[in-house]
């Protein structure tokens, strides 16, 4: 009787460590630090908009103007932490106007041709600052306040 026993115990105890092993070894598709729910954990900005999401909504907020039509000029968008550091060739003594739309938390600082800074909410609203007379080149320099964070989209076009 002994030893029926010892089988049984021998394959129950193989079957146990087979069944722990692959579990053990197999790979998960899971990525480290997603929650029981099966959603990925996200270290979203408070309006909870992935960059991605922030880009388009910045964005939107400018494309009143196709890149097509003769009074574009150029446009960008770029990380609030990252800034916009342009140097646009213009047509010297024309009259432009330079449009921003920030979205996220905080508020970014606009400076257009070493002018003062002019403060923009990042909340999704759009602001502009017309180029009366512009140089040939024109510095626009947009820089995060302490604790912004989101996109910044930017746009020229002549007037």
């Amino acid at each position: 009787m002994t030893l029926p026993r010892k089988s049984m115990a021998a394959a129950a105890t193989l079957a146990l460590i087979s069944f722990l092993a692959s579990g053990c070894s197999s790979q998960s598709t899971t990525p480290p630090g997603t929650p029981s729910s099966g959603k990925p954990a996200t270290t979203s900005s408070p309006s909870s908009e992935d960059e991605e999401a922030q880009g388009s909504r910045a964005k939107a907020v400018l494309e009143t103007i196709s890149p097509d039509d003769p009074k574009f000029v150029e446009s960008g968008l770029e990380r609030v932490s990252d800034g916009v550091h342009a140097r646009s060739s213009l047509k010297k003594g024309a009259a432009y106007e330079v449009s921003v739309a920030c979205v996220g938390t905080g508020t970014v600082s606009l400076v257009i041709g070493g002018k003062a800074p002019q403060p923009i909410a990042c909340d999704g609203t759009s602001a502009s600052q017309r180029v009366q007379n512009s140089p040939a080149e024109l510095p626009i320099d947009i820089t995060a306040t302490p604790g912004a964070t989101g996109m910044v989209a930017w746009q020229i076009t002549a007037t």
